[in-house]
């Protein structure tokens, strides 16, 4: 009887352990762990209102369908400047919601987009995880806002969005994600001067760039700084034209920078 006691509090011991050391790695955004499989199988994979459930996603199993609005209860219902974002921000009763025909959120930092994601137990996208979500989309020059020159209501173009059903991907507004580059390097490495994309990598950062657009890549525009701590916004905005699309990075970003064409989403 005393050696089964032993035994049971010695497995007792090993498992706590384990689910420390698992809660560790979901933290820094392992999804092979004990404790993430468990987390993401809450609610049979389902997701909450206003977001979709991503079948191809490693790191991520929800994102908002829609760029971010600021929910009814907000003081500023379309902030014009980072000053109005902030008033939001420091409501009690504000959110940012995901829906349907609403003006996305913009003059919107990224530290203010942080926030207000995390109210929701959410957290903006990596860049590697905003490309995952990208993928597979359909004609974005004719389908996306890109060119009318004005802003749109979310989910406005209906066929400008990915196979997982997330809205407005490309055009409407540029989107933060959660990465930083720093003197001009992004993981470490040294990113490629300003130009049309000509090779990405698998998280669809721009390897190479050149003079002439590449149809490989939509034409798309890559923007590199050189020295200094910058954010990185994707996709494009409603008067990118052609610079528009699933390789478009703005990576000279600064990350206080809050203006008329930039928004973001929100991920699980």
């Amino acid at each position: 009887m005393k050696w089964g006691k032993t035994i049971i509090v010695i497995v007792c011991a090993v498992l706590i352990t384990a689910l420390g050391i698992d809660a560790a790695d979901t933290i820094k955004g392992s999804d092979g762990t004990l404790l993430s499989q468990v987390i993401n199988s809450k609610g049979n994979g389902s997701c909450p209102t206003g977001m979709s459930e991503i079948d191809n996603g490693v790191t991520l199993r929800c994102a908002d369908q829609f760029e971010v609005s600021p929910s009814k209860e907000c003081p500023v219902g379309e902030p014009q400047s980072s000053i109005e974002s902030h008033k939001n921000v420091e409501s009690g009763l504000c959110n940012g919601e995901s829906k349907a025909n609403a003006n996305p959120w913009r003059f919107i930092t990224r530290d203010q987009a942080m926030q207000l994601c995390a109210r929701e137990g959410k957290r903006l996208p990596t860049t590697a995880e905003w490309h995952t979500l990208s993928l597979g989309m359909r004609d974005v020059e004719n389908s996306c806002n890109v060119n009318p020159k004005k802003i749109s209501l979310t989910g406005s173009f209906l066929e400008c969005k990915s196979p997982n059903e997330v809205f407005d991907l490309v055009g409407n507004v540029w989107e933060w994600v959660h990465d930083d580059i720093v003197d001009g390097k992004y993981n470490e490495r040294q990113l490629p001067e300003n130009g049309f994309v000509a090779q990405v990598d698998n998280s669809g950062m721009a390897v190479t760039t050149k003079n002439e657009e590449d149809e490989l890549f939509g034409k798309d525009y890559f923007w590199s700084p050189d020295m200094g701590v910058f954010g990185i916004v994707r996709g494009g905005y409603y008067d990118s034209g052609t610079d528009a699309g699933i390789y478009s990075i703005h990576a000279d970003t600064p990350p206080n920078a809050a203006s008329i064409g930039i928004g973001f989403r929100c991920v699980l």
